[in-house]
């Protein structure tokens, strides 16, 4: 045995439940929270959901062709199960429905400044994502009234769903197809909780070079803590070829988030409905404006016919001044006479009416029963943002400003007031084509019954008035040209564009706010002098996890070190710090940072030695904080009998052998600070015969392959390891608390 285990270990192994193997190289794996699924992005950049439980069977895989030049590097699960967002090379993240397989969110990362220093580090790639639920404990003592009242108005409960555009393009931005989304779907049911989406680059912007390699939040969204690796001139260790880090602790108080996240989710909730209204409005004003065009071009065909019978004659005339001619004599001129018999014939006409009178019904359709309800229920929310904004305890910091939303409300009044005028030109218009058809239609009878000698017919009742006018203002059906661009201002923003940008800019400015409020409220100097190069320490891995314990709430960092002689051989770290309660910070806000400055943390070393080789050392492969007590490890060791065995190993880290040392610090200029980090405050005392060497609670040699990597699902007590050369992956239940002869069925409880 290899591991020292402790006397009331439990001998029952990590159970296996399944094991899998994969054609092309796993790049990143994710654990479905809530169901067996495993979310996989493959190094050719497939990525795709399978279930796991039995044969890895795929449920549904991202088209190979989608964003080809976006590669993906960072995946996460939503806490419920039903979304995963992927991080890409571009700084784009997509949300997509496990379910429908549809992306259902864009996100896109601004521009870079172009006045940003040039040795910062300019990628945007996304490295990591952390998506989080508050806990609901934290709301216990909120009551319903406290969850509800900002909850959707009963009015619009009640709002029939709206219709479905005909060939509407898909919504990609938002809800993949308008087509199968409504806007009820929209809404969630009323609650306190808040769901946060954290994404972070190699472009931190914490006023230094600094890459962001993890993060973590508390439960009731106070905290964001991020680990990041500065940057730094160290005067120290000098290599051409190395590259000098300092690993930092940041805690950011989250500011409005926490403050006012109820209002927050309202807000963002309503937004979202906003959003896919401005965008239904826009689809269906596009759908108008096609229907028009498409009634241009058919005018055209009959039109542009004329034309040929006028170079055919050499003739110069205009095709609405020989209607006129014919409807004031009687008589079609010799032009328009050959022009309707062997261009426009009798079956030409009908088609031209036929196909005009459609394009007119599909107009006003687009009118009454798409764009005019879109239009009126956007009013209605936007009427609710109003009240929001008369509520300024709760709405003032969040950048909602009346005086904005109801210039948008004029906006969408403008539109609606231009969609009335365009059903009256077109009532008025088509009367007219209509009557203007029906008389094309009794002379074209006329002619065929002159050439035959035979009687004429008794003409109907056609009102010659509106003829005329068709053939003077209409013949060419451009009469709603001003409506989709104004002749005196081309340039101006049609006015579908205009709500969709507006509208944008309102949640911007709000999730300006939100951000503008974090604050940065302290550093913690864990190691300096990390290198990258062939000399000087290494960080190998890093896990944080944040634990609250009778209502104190605890920062656990654990990462492993090696490569010079001060931190050889190889060791892990686990440092604990608390956070102040709210309560505490309240008692006594003035004196805050200094409280923050007298603080203390713990920290502990463990040995990694080998208990049957005592001159070497375990090597970790990964590591993984599993829940708020126990640590999952990748180790290697060499056995007594020569051969390498790799192991999951399981420990106890909020019960290890922790050091107290000073800290954390208020560091505001990273590089100008004279304090000694935590590590090396511990090396300095010389004392190491305090700290713990490794534990195990329990522990499985892994026989199927040589393992590389570890995804761990604690809530549900589930392991996932993958092979050195990535096309393998074993599932491990860790609950030692199981019977071993628990059969199949029982453990399909896990889905």
């Amino acid at each position: 045995m290899i591991f020292q285990h402790e006397v009331v270990a439990s001998h029952i192994p990590f159970r296996l439940m399944n094991q899998h193997a994969v054609n092309d190289p796993i790049k990143l794996i994710s654990m479905c929270p809530t169901m067996d699924l495993l979310a996989v992005c493959t190094e050719t950049n497939s990525v795709w959901v399978a279930r796991w439980f039995n044969a890895l069977e795929k449920i549904w895989t991202l088209p190979a062709g989608k964003h080809a030049n976006d590669k993906v590097e960072a995946l996460t699960w939503r806490p419920d199960g039903k979304v995963i967002a992927l991080g890409y090379s571009s700084g784009a993240i997509r949300l997509y429905n496990v379910d429908k397989l549809e992306m259902i969110h864009e996100l896109f990362p601004p521009p870079i400044d172009s006045q940003q220093s040039f040795n910062s580090i300019t990628s945007s790639a996304v490295n990591f994502l952390i998506w989080v639920q508050e806990n609901e404990s934290d709301n216990k003592n909120v009551n319903e009234q406290q969850i509800n009242y900002l909850s959707t108005h009963p009015v619009q409960r009640y709002l029939p769903k709206l219709n479905t555009i005909p060939r509407a393009k898909p919504i990609s931005n938002l809800l993949g197809n308008i087509n199968e989304s409504y806007e009820d779907e929209l809404e969630d049911e009323p609650s306190n909780l808040i769901d946060l989406l954290i994404a972070g680059d190699a472009s931190g912007n914490l006023h230094l070079s600094a890459k962001i390699i993890k993060a973590s939040i508390t439960p009731d969204l106070s905290y964001i803590i991020l680990f990041v690796r500065a940057s730094y001139t160290s005067p120290v260790v000098i290599s051409k070829t190395s590259k000098n880090d300092r690993l930092v602790e940041v805690i950011l108080n989250t500011g409005l988030l926490h403050t006012r996240k109820n209002e927050i989710r309202t807000l963002s909730q309503t937004y979202t409905t906003i959003k896919y209204l401005t965008e239904y409005i826009f689809e269906g004003f596009e759908q108008i404006k096609a229907e028009y065009e498409n009634m241009k071009s058919n005018a055209k065909i009959y039109i542009d016919k004329f034309k040929l019978v006028l170079l055919e004659n050499n003739a110069n005339s205009k095709l609405s001044a020989e209607f006129v001619h014919f409807l004031a004599t009687g008589k079609p001129s010799s032009l328009l006479q050959k022009y309707l018999e062997m261009h426009l014939t009798k079956r030409g006409l009908k088609d031209w009416e036929s196909k005009g009178q459609k394009s007119f019904e599909q107009i006003r359709e687009y009118i009454h029963h798409y764009v005019r309800p879109g239009c009126e229920r956007l009013l209605l929310r936007l009427s609710t943002l109003i009240g929001y904004c008369k509520w300024q305890q709760k709405f003032k910091d969040l950048g909602l400003s009346e005086s904005y939303v109801r210039s948008i409300i004029v906006y969408t009044e403008c539109l609606v007031n231009r969609l009335e005028n365009m059903l009256n030109a077109i009532d008025e218009r088509y009367i007219n084509f209509i009557e203007f058809h029906h008389w094309l239609q009794y002379e074209f009878d006329n002619i065929g019954l002159a050439d035959h000698n035979q009687s004429q017919e008794a003409p109907p009742r056609i009102d010659i008035s509106k003829v005329a006018s068709y053939i003077k203002s209409s013949l060419h059906m451009d009469f709603l040209d001003n409506y989709f661009i104004n002749p005196e201002e081309p340039a101006e923003i049609p006015l579908p564009n205009m709500l969709i940008l507006r509208c944008n800019k309102m949640s911007t400015s709000t999730a300006y706010n939100v951000v503008n409020s974090v604050e940065t409220e302290e550093f913690l100097d864990i190691i300096d002098n990390l290198i990258e190069g062939s000399e000087g320490t290494h960080l190998l891995f890093l896990d944080t996890r944040i634990v609250t314990q009778e209502n104190q709430t605890f920062i656990y960092i654990a990462f492993c070190l090696s490569g010079t002689v001060q931190y050889s051989p190889p060791s892990l770290w686990v440092l604990r710090s608390s956070l102040k309660s709210d309560n505490e910070r309240n008692s006594d806000p003035f004196n805050f940072e200094k409280s923050l400055d007298e603080r203390t943390s713990e920290i502990t070393f463990i040995n990694l030695s080998n208990q049957e080789r005592p001159n070497e050392y375990f090597r970790i492969t990964d590591m993984q904080l599993f829940d708020d007590e126990k640590m999952h490890l990748i180790v290697t060791g060499i056995n007594e009998t020569e051969n390498e065995v790799s192991s999951i190993a399981e420990i106890n880290y909020s019960e290890l052998n922790f050091v107290q040392v000073t800290g954390p610090y208020i560091i505001q200029v990273i590089e100008k600070s004279n304090r000694v980090n935590v590590v090396d405050q511990i090396l300095d005392q010389k004392d190491l015969e305090k700290f713990t060497s490794l534990l195990v609670h329990q522990y499985r040699v892994i026989t199927q392959f040589k393992p590389s990597k570890l995804t761990t699902n604690g809530a549900r007590g589930l392991a996932c390891i993958l092979s050195e050369d990535k096309k393998r992956i074993i599932i491990l239940d860790t609950n030692d608390q199981e019977d071993e002869n628990e059969d199949n069925n029982d453990m399909m409880q896990f889905s």
